[in-house]
């Protein structure tokens, strides 16, 4: 046992010095749209933009575009602690992270994106914990050449969160939040790529209520991504600013109007 310790303990250590590493800064801000459809459908609205630094040491995560895309989903709550999900479409722009000097002028990967998501909860007694399972189709055009490129792409995260009121208010809580993500990929487009990992997202942050209905959530994310070559891998700071405007629409249907009907 120690000898296959040893020599797995080697290969890592061999592999590390071949391998080629990149730091990048980029700023994730979301626009998060929602309301009920009943009591138990919801539906949600996505709005996310990514920005970037352009190089080591450029400390503008603002330089240039990194990301863009619009997804919709529709979550239906089996239960208290069981939600299930489906993004009937996604539609996204991703640019790469920069590391070679114009790496900004290249044009952005196309993605269209089809999801189905399943999130089971606990409340605890002093942490509320979360299991949450994403499965993704995507349909990329890689090589901006209209030859698109399905895969698959499987996500796991765990999330821990810890509601704590009286530090803004004495009824609504700020709500701390650490969490781990997993990305694993197969399919078309990543055949023949040296293994099935394609990144891992460690965040923390915290949300609040801010008005009714609006809630502001921000956080750092520490990215780990590994590129088509096996050897190159991104480490990413992500600076997640969240902007949720809930009950969008219903919040207005059942005030009383003038004569005091509903």
């Amino acid at each position: 046992m120690r000898t296959l310790i040893v020599c797995l303990f080697l290969l890592v250590s061999i592999q590390s010095f071949a391998q080629k590493w990149a730091n990048h800064q980029v700023f994730w801000g979301r626009l998060i749209l929602s309301d009920t459809i009943n009591s138990r459908l919801r539906w949600e609205m996505f709005i996310q933009k990514r920005t970037q630094n352009d190089y080591a040491g450029d400390a503008n995560v603002f330089h240039s575009d990194q990301f863009d895309s619009y997804w919709f989903w529709l979550n239906y709550s089996v239960n208290k602690n069981l939600r299930v999900s489906i993004s009937p479409f996604g539609y996204f722009k991703s640019y790469v992270l920069n590391v070679q000097p114009g790496d900004a002028d290249l044009a952005p990967v196309k993605e269209w994106r089809w999801c189905a998501r399943v999130e089971q909860g606990t409340n605890g007694k002093y942490l509320n914990f979360a299991n949450r399972w994403t499965a993704e189709y995507r349909y990329r055009d890689l090589k901006n050449n209209d030859d698109w490129q399905p895969n698959w792409r499987l996500r796991y995260m765990m999330r821990f969160d810890k509601p704590v009121k009286g530090l803004l208010s004495d009824s609504k809580p700020v709500t701390f939040t650490i969490s781990n993500e997993i990305f694993l990929q197969a399919g078309k487009s990543v055949h023949g790529n040296p293994n099935i990992f394609d990144q891992n997202r460690l965040y923390g942050g915290a949300a609040y209520e801010i008005l009714k209905n609006v809630k502001l959530s921000v956080g750092y994310i520490y990215g780990f991504q590994e590129r088509v070559s096996g050897k190159d891998f991104d480490h990413i700071n992500y600076y997640w600013v969240v902007l949720t405007f809930d009950n969008l629409i219903s919040q207005f249907r059942h005030q009383k109007n003038i004569f005091g009907k509903s």
